[in-house]
């Protein structure tokens, strides 16, 4: 059997911890609803995609020793969400993303809490200085938060992201936006 060691980080109100099993079920719920859109997921998405999507955030941290964490509440146990870096093959570098699954969990400061901790701990895993989030220009909420962790808009990036033929272009949809985290910034954040 193959084995990663995922760290469990935490907060004052989090828990990070690694994908379980159990997580499927409400991250399958997230991620085939409307409040999904921001991320690639909508009410019609087939179950295949929905299983595939997860088991590929799941699998990342065998590829590339990281991925993002599953964000738990502390004093209830309840899984929020999935907050951390990612770095997909057709991704141009590591992204640091976060979805929240259930609404109630949104505007609680729960993504800034969990990436203050998690972006010193990646820069000291990976050695890298830089990672990117790539934000729907309409999905004001993560903006504040990439703003509020230090990042700043990349503009260089965001035009290159935005042309045909790179996988973040959508020709009839909103523009992506590229903001740069940089690892003297997400220092600075925790």
């Amino acid at each position: 059997m193959l084995s990663v060691e995922i760290p469990t980080l935490r907060t004052e109100r989090l828990i990070l911890r690694a994908p379980t099993l159990e997580d499927s079920a409400p991250f399958m719920a997230f991620i085939r609803s409307d409040r999904a859109r921001f991320v690639g997921g909508h009410r019609d998405l087939p179950e295949r995609y929905a299983v595939r999507a997860f088991g590929h955030i799941a699998g990342l941290w065998v590829l590339r020793g990281y991925s993002s964490f599953v964000v738990e509440d502390a004093d209830s146990g309840r899984a929020l969400g999935l907050v951390g870096p990612w770095f997909p093959q057709a991704w141009p570098e590591p992204e640091f993303s976060w979805s929240l699954w259930h609404a109630d969990a949104e505007g609680r400061g729960f993504v800034a809490e969990a990436m203050a901790t998690i972006m010193p701990w990646f820069w000291d895993r990976t050695g890298l200085t830089t990672a990117i989030s790539v934000i729907d220009e309409d999905n004001y909420g993560s903006i504040r938060v990439a703003e509020r962790l230090g990042a700043v808009l990349d503009e260089a990036t965001t035009e290159t992201v935005n042309l045909p033929g790179s996988v973040f272009h959508e020709p009839e949809g909103a523009r992506a936006l590229v903001y740069r985290h940089h690892a003297a910034q997400g220092r600075e954040a925790a």
